[in-house]
């Protein structure tokens, strides 16, 4: 019975330290919100053809790298939060109600100007 009682708590504590160390390569919420806005944003000026798009997406991978720089974030980062809410299908629907929020508020914004 010992035994079985320091397994567990010795997998709990395993279990505990890996959701720290995914937490550490997962972007905040209230910077990653933001981000998304300002990639569907250009997605939808691209779309509408206020901003030039082409056939082989180069204008749409630069800009998308400009806003990752904007915000200071790598790469892979940004790769492995968009992974580990596809994993968590649940809280990638409460981000994105977040996102379509922060969108109609600049929209809103912006017709107002």
């Amino acid at each position: 019975m010992k035994i079985l009682f320091k397994l567990s708590l010795f997998s709990l504590f395993i279990i505990a330290c890996s959701e720290k160390n995914i937490n550490k390569d997962i972007i905040p919420q209230e910077k990653l919100i933001p981000i998304l806005c300002d990639f569907h944003i250009f997605d939808a000026a691209a779309k509408q053809g206020v901003i030039g798009n082409n056939r082989n997406n180069l204008v749409r991978h630069k800009h998308y790298k400009s806003i990752l720089k904007k915000y200071n974030i790598r790469r892979a980062k940004f790769d492995s939060t968009i992974k580990f809410y596809s994993l968590r299908p649940k809280e990638y629907k409460i981000l994105y109600k977040k996102v379509e929020s922060e969108v109609i508020k600049k929209l809103k914004k912006n017709q107002s100007e």
